[in-house]
């Protein structure tokens, strides 16, 4: 079984999953940490007990805001966990695509589609056009 992990500082977690379920609808197995909110101070206590509740020999997938973030900081530590896959930077399009494709494998779907989602981040004025403007 699969499991997904969005685990952010504040509420961004919640937030993008919100987004997932109007795109997506609700998915299953998806666990939300949001740090740093409500007095949950202790990250390592938070994912902690998210990974408590996930048996050893199911895959997750984790996905974190920042790169060297306490939060990714954090997951980090379960690199060695067997199944686990981590990705920071998560965004909507990466998101969407890891739902979409869940019955890949794990490590396959994360290198196919990395390359798809990294490049949806765009600076729109350097695609200014009066054609592009009209249309807005």
């Amino acid at each position: 079984m699969r499991h997904t992990i969005l685990a952010s500082h504040g509420h961004f977690a919640q937030g993008i999953y919100e987004s997932v379920k109007i795109i997506l609808g609700e998915q299953q197995n998806v666990h939300i940490i949001c740090g740093y909110v409500d007095g949950n101070q202790d990250i390592k206590e938070l994912v902690h007990q998210v990974m408590d509740q996930i048996p050893l020999e199911d895959e997750v997938i984790a996905c974190t805001d920042v790169l060297g973030g306490s939060v990714n900081n954090e997951m980090m530590k379960y690199l060695s966990r067997k199944h686990f896959y981590l990705v920071t930077g998560v965004n909507l399009p990466l998101l969407i695509n890891l739902f979409l494709y869940q019955q890949e494998d794990a490590d396959e779907m994360i290198r196919r589609i990395l390359p798809e989602v990294q490049g949806s981040i765009t600076y729109c004025n350097q695609h200014k056009t009066s054609t592009v403007e009209e249309d807005f």
